[in-house]
């Protein structure tokens, strides 16, 4: 059962609308990478999770609709400048009897005329991820001053309440049960 809602949720992550933003001279350009191809990105106007006016869904890097087919290599879009900027990674893998999860919310301002390149990094066991806003310098170290993590959890254009930024491991172990011969 749990191996079909995750794969529904996959198939539905497909039907978020596509973030196309309007031209204008108050932009900045975000490069989005991360360490796997398993995950998508998405564009929120504020940390209570209210979804982009120019479309959720900034890159998509597995499934169906993938867009981007290189993780290291990203997709690059035009943000908004100016004023605080919400985005999300999700990533998620579906197997059999094991569904893994994990999500991080961030927001920074971005300032016009600028570059920067958000990195998603899941662990491989997928404990933990983590996201981390830089100038686009080529360094992964130099973080953004007004980068933050968001007080909310916002994933598919919903807000999925506070978040606790304490370390945290689920147990993956499956207990197989034979059910009695018939």
């Amino acid at each position: 059962m749990k191996h079909c809602l995750a794969l529904c949720a996959i198939a539905l992550a497909g039907c978020a609308s596509q973030y196309h933003p309007q031209p204008t001279a108050d932009s900045a350009t975000l490069k989005i990478i991360g360490n796997n191809a398993h995950f998508f990105t998405e564009a929120y106007e504020n940390e209570d999770c209210v979804p982009h006016k120019d479309g959720i869904r900034l890159a998509t890097f597995t499934g169906m609709t993938k867009d981007v087919e290189n993780p290291s290599v990203g997709k690059t879009v035009q943000i908004p400048a100016g004023k605080p900027f919400v985005l999300s990674h999700y990533y998620i893998d579906a197997r059999v009897a094991q569904n893994r999860i994990c999500r991080v919310t961030v927001a920074f301002v971005p300032e016009r005329g600028q570059s920067y390149q958000t990195y998603f990094h899941v662990e491989p066991d997928v404990s933990s991820c983590d996201t981390l806003v830089s100038a686009s310098t080529g360094s992964l170290s130099m973080n953004v001053p007004s980068f933050k993590y968001g007080r909310n959890l916002c994933v598919s254009g919903e807000n999925h309440g506070p978040v606790a930024r304490k370390a945290t491991r689920l147990d993956w172990k499956v207990n197989l049960q034979r059910a009695p011969a018939r």
